[in-house]
């Protein structure tokens, strides 16, 4: 039973009180004895005479009081009325309205004339919902945008909480995601409506600017369905805060082009832009600062809503990780203005290659190294593939096997603790590999992770003449040869290759073919399985895995023949050393996107150089900070952060020491809400349109109103004040006129 409809009820019962002064008065009646004597014979003469006059007195004042019992009992039933309707709310409460306000905070809302942004109009409508609203009733309130997130989940009846918690929203950098909202949206009605039954009538309130990216998939049949459960329970109200015309700038990327950066040698960017409204803005300057410091800057003319990329340059001193930021000037969007990235400069970039015959890596590491100085850049290291698990493969950027025969469980767990971690695997495979044994090591991965290798080996191919085929030159990795088709690429000697195959659902991609049609290079990018998000660790992207399909040295012979012979020449070709070359920038290239995260991103950090330090402070980008607990895993200590809900640069600080703040990543808006085209109205459900659900134009602006009722317990209570003082005026009255 419904305790509101039961106490309701219990209090109307308790009219049956107005009743009461009447059986006192006949009870009194009946409790005296009539008794002449001579006295009173000229009394009851007199009395006679205003007989009738008492009586109506007495039946005025009888029936006053039982009325001031009959309304007190009324006012506190509760009972409410709609208009129209009869009695609606008889036996239980319903005269107030539940309303869902749904403020959009996507950076589009961030976009402001006049020196008021979206968000701030959305903010002022709502204030005046709140303000409009009746005596009881109550409010949620929840923000719109890359989750839909509760401000005030339960209803609450107080409008000046609820205008607290309004002016406490923030725009949020990211785009906002309809189908979310319209899920909490349903959930929260359905709530209200099982837990707060006072509250009878509902309705939405969403301020929107009908931004093309969120509202685009307005009528999916997801979004519909649920729309229509949401009208089940309220009317759906929407206000558009938009402008039909806008005038935007914006940095879409930045990238770095140089695959990895050393002291001293020119580090190179390129910077996308786009502006909406070229003829309002038909350029910007662009500037780029390292570490605070401006060091280049340029013009930047615009063309309506096309990309325009511009490449700058500067050169790094000192090694390290380094806050690179570009800027725009400031226009009416300003979340958009900006576009950070870290970088690290390493002194020199590590390589370890192995190898089960460690004189058959000469011509990789020549490929890898050509300049074989101390001082180079690249530093290229040698050992037998036996003793992996000797050495700290953390310490490298890349690690390369080459015609290793057999992988070791154990061995396999290293690689895959090296990839997890962002570290580059490159693979040539040849005449020693041995298939199986790779299959049942590195194309299997556990619950937790996916394969280091998601291909299958099959074996070698039977002798032949064979060739590469490039087909449009898309991949990466044959960027030095598109346009240059006398570069050795096409002309490549090849008898006899190691054949794998890729799954129907591989996240392998092949980037080089033979011409029979087989993976001549596949490319993956190691990423964990899991889904828990109480594991920082197991939900991010690892390092890039390579596998050549042809082996990195002339030893690889086919042994069916007699004499053995070679199965490529192509460690000695002209197209071996670009394509090692680019296999390199792409092993290192995931350790760069690593540290350059969006939004909601986890990272993960290792502490260098102090064993002892296993807490840290990260320095967020508003300066506010946050401790974090290091974990010691693989001979590190590693930490990881989730809170990446800010943009901009993110620094960490060992507490252990007096050590400076370093880089450690950088978080970007998703610039997809920098178009602010907005959704045409044809593709959005006729219920979610702007109208006159909104704002009621007859009424000057107000908000219009839900069906109204009314509220008769407000109606009884001043009855009962009134009545009480009519009854003490004729109390006095008729007392004065009997003295």
């Amino acid at each position: 039973m419904n305790p509101f409809a039961f106490s309701s009820a219990t209090m109307l019962l308790w009219g049956l009180a107005a009743v009461a002064p009447i059986l006192i008065h006949l009870w009194n009646r009946r409790r005296y004895r009539e008794t002449d004597w001579a006295a009173m014979k000229f009394l009851l003469a007199a009395m006679k005479k205003n007989r009738r006059r008492i009586q109506v007195e007495q039946l005025l004042l009888l029936l006053v009081r039982c009325a001031i019992l009959l309304f007190f009992a009324i006012a506190m039933a509760d009972i409410s009325c709609t208009g129209g309707s009869g009695i609606n709310g008889f036996g239980g409460p319903g005269s107030a309205t539940h309303t869902v306000l749904v403020i959009d905070q996507s950076y589009s809302m961030d976009y402001g004339e006049d020196g008021q942004t979206r968000l701030d109009q959305a903010k002022d409508l709502a204030r005046r919902i709140v303000n409009e609203a009746g005596e009881g009733d109550g409010f949620t309130l929840m923000t719109m945008g890359r989750t839909a997130k509760g401000i005030i989940s339960e209803p609450a009846f107080d409008p000046n909480d609820v205008l607290r918690e309004l002016d406490q929203i923030e725009i949020d950098p990211g785009v906002a995601v309809l189908d979310l909202s319209l899920a909490e949206i349903e959930g929260t009605l359905r709530m209200a409506t099982r837990d707060f039954p006072r509250l009878r009538r509902a309705q939405v309130c969403i301020l929107t600017d009908y931004g093309d990216v969120t509202w685009k998939e307005a009528a999916s049949q997801t979004n519909e369905q649920l729309l229509a459960k949401i009208e089940e329970l309220a009317i759906v109200r929407t206000f558009d805060v938009g402008q039909p015309q806008t005038t935007n700038s914006a940095i879409i990327d930045a990238t770095q082009l140089t695959p990895y950066l050393t002291p001293d040698e020119s580090a190179r960017f390129r910077v996308e832009l786009s502006c909406d409204n070229a003829s309002q803005l038909p350029s910007q300057v662009v500037q780029m600062f390292v570490d605070g410091r401006l060091v280049s800057q340029k013009v930047v003319p615009f063309v309506d809503n096309q990309i325009v990329s511009v490449e700058m340059n500067t050169v790094f001193s000192l090694p390290g990780t380094h806050a690179v930021e570009f800027r725009l000037e400031n226009d009416l969007l300003d979340t958009d203005n900006r576009r950070y990235l870290a970088v690290e400069v390493k002194p020199q970039l590590r390589i370890l290659c192995l190898a089960d015959d460690v004189p058959s890596l000469k011509f990789l590491k020549l490929a890898l190294d050509p300049s074989g100085a101390i001082q180079s850049p690249i530093k290229v290291e040698t050992m037998r593939a036996s003793a992996m698990m000797d050495v700290d493969l953390l310490a490298y950027d890349a690690v390369y096997l080459s015609n290793v025969a057999r992988i070791a469980p154990d061995e396999a767990a290293v690689l895959r603790a090296f990839v997890e971690r962002g570290g580059g695997l490159v693979m040539f495979l040849g005449d020693r590999v041995h298939a199986a044994s790779y299959n049942a090591a590195l194309a299997r991965g556990n619950d937790a992770s996916a394969p280091i290798i998601d291909i299958k080996l099959d074996g070698p191919t039977p002798r032949g003449e064979y060739f590469l085929d490039p087909r449009q030159y898309e991949s990466p990795l044959l960027e030095p040869f598109r346009g240059q088709q006398a570069g050795g690429l096409l002309t490549t000697p090849i008898w006899n290759y190691f054949k794998v195959t890729t799954g129907e659902n591989s996240a392998a991609q092949t980037a080089l073919w033979f011409g029979s049609g087989d993976p001549a290079i596949v490319t993956s990018r190691y990423q964990t399985l899991s889904t828990d998000k109480e594991n920082a660790v197991a939900t991010r992207l690892g390092g890039n895995v390579l596998v050549f399909c042809l082996p990195a040295s002339t030893d690889s012979v086919d042994r069916s023949l007699d004499p053995p012979a070679a199965w490529t020449v192509f460690p000695t070709w002209p197209s071996f050393p670009p394509l090692v070359q680019e296999s390199l920038s792409l092993a290192v290239a995931s350790q760069f996107d690593r540290r350059n995260r969006e939004l909601g991103d986890v990272f993960e950090g290792v502490i260098e150089g102090d064993p002892g330090a296993n807490l840290i402070e990260l320095i967020l980008p508003d300066d506010q900070t946050s401790r974090i607990e290091a974990v010691a895993r693989d001979d590190r200590l590693f930490w990881a952060f989730a809170g990446t809900d800010q943009i901009g640069i993110y620094r960490s600080k060992i507490l252990s020491n007096e050590a400076t703040a370093k880089v450690e990543f950088a978080v970007n808006a998703d610039t997809r809400e920098s178009d602010l085209s907005r959704v045409p109205m044809d593709n959005v459900p006729p219920s979610l349109q702007p109208g006159d659900r909104g704002l009621d134009p007859t009424t000057s602006g107000q908000v219009a109103s839900v069906p109204s009722s009314i509220e008769l317990f407000r109606y009884a209570l001043v009855l009962v004040m009134g009545l009480m003082f009519f009854e003490s005026f004729l109390a006095y009255r008729f007392g004065a006129a009997a003295r």
